[in-house]
């Protein structure tokens, strides 16, 4: 099936109603969430992309210890790449996919996948940002203690 079909049967069944495909790619919001679809026609395959959102301010800490080892052999990103866009510096999230004998059906469960995962490492990026926010509201309300004569250690 050809891409720009493909993604037309996909707005449709979704009702996505502001899908426009320039150059072969596409970008809309669905459950509240940027998705992209990417068409790559030399390979004839297609790029699906969630956002994830921006990194936690300790991105180089445990969070980014955790995207390389999800990221290593695709093992805990179910054949999807977690990856920074240059460009806004928010994480994303895609997988790429051969046309070749691709239907409606599949495509959609493609998309699916993806926003799943889209949303669960959404969930994970707000848990280490909680988690963060946390410690800095904790040793804020630590300096405002009145120590009187104790020495601070």
């Amino acid at each position: 099936m050809e891409y720009n079909e493909l993604a037309n049967n996909f707005a449709a069944r979704f009702g996505v109603s502001d899908l426009e495909i320039k150059d072969g790619v596409c970008a809309f919001e669905i459950d509240g969430m940027r998705v992209a679809f990417i068409h790559d026609v030399g390979a004839d395959a297609v790029t699906i992309y969630g956002e994830i959102g921006f990194p936690p301010p300790d991105a180089n800490g445990k969070f980014g210890e955790l995207m390389l080892r999800s990221n290593y052999l695709l093992s805990a990103t179910g054949g999807a790449v977690l990856c920074q866009n240059p460009e806004s510096g928010a994480y994303a999230i895609f997988r790429t996919i051969p046309l070749a004998q691709m239907d409606d059906e599949q495509f959609a469960a493609s998309v699916e996948k993806l926003v799943n995962q889209t949303e669960n490492w959404k969930q994970i990026v707000g848990g280490f940002q909680a988690a963060e926010q946390a410690v800095e509201d904790q040793a804020e309300t630590l300096e405002q203690l009145p120590l009187g004569d104790f020495m601070r250690v």
